[in-house]
Parts: C-alpha cells; sequence; structure tokens
C-alpha cells in the first residue's frame, strides 16, 4: 500500500469553512493506519510489557510517538491497541498511556499511569496537525461535495433521518423551557400507522450545533426511562472506537464539515423534568 506523505499546516491557517488542521479522535479510527502513523510521527514497536496484563503502551520518546506493543496480539487486537491509544492521545496530548484489555475481554481501556510514572517522562507531548483533506483524499470518508456551512450539511442530516432513517427530528418547543441543566436533546421511538418503530429527536437548538455535534440516534448500553425516553446530555467526550459516536462523526464529515467531539453522554431521566418534555415526545 502506497503511503501518502503528511502535509503539515500550522494551526488556524484554514478559512471558516474549511476544516482545521488538527487531528481529531475519529481520525485515528477512519484513516488508513499506515497514513495515521505517518502523519502523527508515530511507530509501533513490539515489546515485552511485562506479566500484568497490560497489552500496549503509547510513549512520547524524543519527539517522536512510540506505541509500545506486546508480543502476540492478533490481527484484530494490534489495530486495535494502535488506535485506541492514538486517539486517547489526540483528546488529551500526554506523555505516556497505557492500554488494558476489558474484563470480559470485548474492549479495550486506555489509562494515564500513576504519578510515579508519570514523573519519569519530563518532555512535553508534540502537537499534530496536518492537511486534512489530503490525508483523505479521494476516500470514503472525504467530503463528497468538498467543504461546506453548517446550514448545508443540516439539511443533508435531516434528509438523511427523514428519508432513509425514516425518522423525524425537531426542535424542543419554547414553551418546555427551562430545561433540566445538562440536557441537549430527547430521544425516543414512536411508531407509524404499521406499528414499525421509528426514531424522533427533540433538539436543545440553543446550545447544540447539530451540524458538527451530532447527537446519537441509536443509544447504546442504556435503557429508557418509564417513558420510553433517553436524554442527551450536551457535553462531548472523545470518539473512542466504533460505534453511533463514530458513525456520527463520519456522516458530518462526508457531508462537508469537521466534527467536533461527539460521543455525548446519555444521562439519568432528570428528577424534576420540564414541564411538557415526556408528553411531547
Amino acid at each position: 500500500m502506497r503511503k501518502r506523505a503528511p502535509q503539515f499546516v500550522p494551526e488556524g491557517t484554514h478559512g471558516e469553512d474549511e476544516p482545521c488542521g488538527r487531528i481529531r479522535a475519529h481520525d485515528a479510527w477512519a484513516l488508513e493506519l499506515p497514513v495515521l502513523l505517518d502523519t502523527m510521527n508515530a511507530k509501533a514497536v513490539e515489546i515485552d510489557l511485562g506479566q500484568h496484563g497490560m497489552q500496549a503502551a503509547l510513549a512520547v520518546l524524543s519527539g517522536q510517538i512510540c506505541v509500545l506493543v506486546r508480543p502476540g496480539l492478533s490481527e484484530q487486537q494490534l489495530p486495535v491497541a494502535i488506535r485506541s491509544l492514538l486517539a486517547r492521545y489526540i483528546h488529551r496530548p500526554v506523555p505516556h498511556l497505557l492500554l488494558w484489555p476489558e474484563r470480559d475481554g470485548q474492549g479495550v481501556v486506555v489509562k494515564e499511569p500513576d504519578d510515579e510514572l508519570s514523573d519519569l517522562v519530563l518532555e512535553d507531548p508534540p502537537d499534530v496537525t496536518a492537511d486534512v483533506p489530503h490525508l483523505y483524499g479521494e476516500g470514503n470518508w472525504a467530503p463528497k461535495d468538498g467543504w461546506r456551512s453548517d446550514e448545508e450539511v443540516l439539511a443533508e442530516l435531516l434528509e438523511l433521518a427523514g428519508i432513509y432513517l425514516k425518522g423525524v427530528v425537531l426542535d424542543i418547543p419554547e414553551e418546555m423551557y427551562p430545561l433540566p441543566d445538562g440536557l441537549g436533546a430527547v430521544v425516543a421511538a414512536g411508531c407509524d400507522d404499521e406499528g414499525l418503530a421509528h426514531p424522533l429527536v427533540l433538539l436543545r437548538r440553543d446550545a447544540c450545533r447539530p451540524p458538527r455535534r451530532p447527537s446519537r440516534l441509536l443509544p447504546e448500553d442504556r435503557e429508557p426511562d418509564e417513558n420510553g425516553l433517553f436524554y442527551v446530555g450536551m457535553d462531548a467526550g472523545p470518539m473512542c472506537g466504533p460505534g453511533a459516536a463514530f458513525l456520527g462523526a463520519l456522516m458530518v464529515q462526508r457531508f462537508g464539515r469537521r466534527p467536533e467531539d461527539c460521543a455525548f453522554r446519555l444521562l439519568d431521566p432528570p428528577e424534576d423534568s420540564a414541564p411538557g418534555v415526556e408528553s411531547a415526545a
């Protein structure tokens, strides 16, 4: 596979409607692995990590990002370990990270080491910026119609939700304010005349920017409340792996905008819901 040479650019040199030069967490999963490593000036090295079960680690050495991986990882485990560490580093650059398998063996956990180990690494982590359109080229996740405005991308997302997902996206009506602190959207499943479920999303437009910060349409690992509602918060973390947040980030980029962090947390049902929120959904 031919590697594309990265083109580094200073932060902030793009126009308002062009992609920022920062590499984002979703790039760690969307880019081809050789391109990702080249862009971040990173290399992966097999090394014995001891008998503590750790699968991989990230360290910044002499201005280069080194991903240390335990020998014997499978073809599936190796790219997951590398991408997981680089995605976490992109979101929060630190000179040292550790990666462990989940207890159930179905995933991985990235952690920062304890203070004693962190003190051993004195150099600052390097900044990483790049010419994003060059990296994606003509790939599947490059903007299909070039970089576009928020309004154009929002129109595409609404069409996708309405036509292809057979869903409905509405603003939370003004009479339902004030809303609980931190609430960005309410998600429910409505049924059509044939009894088929379709997503219904009510967005808080005074605080959310849907084109760059897509909320989850398919909540994971959480049950709805007694009214069948999911509550989506406004605080978003890094996209740490495949899933709903990753799909949302890729859709936004494909339609023409660079997504921000879009792993929105699902909230517990508010104790004092704003009047009318539940009945509207």
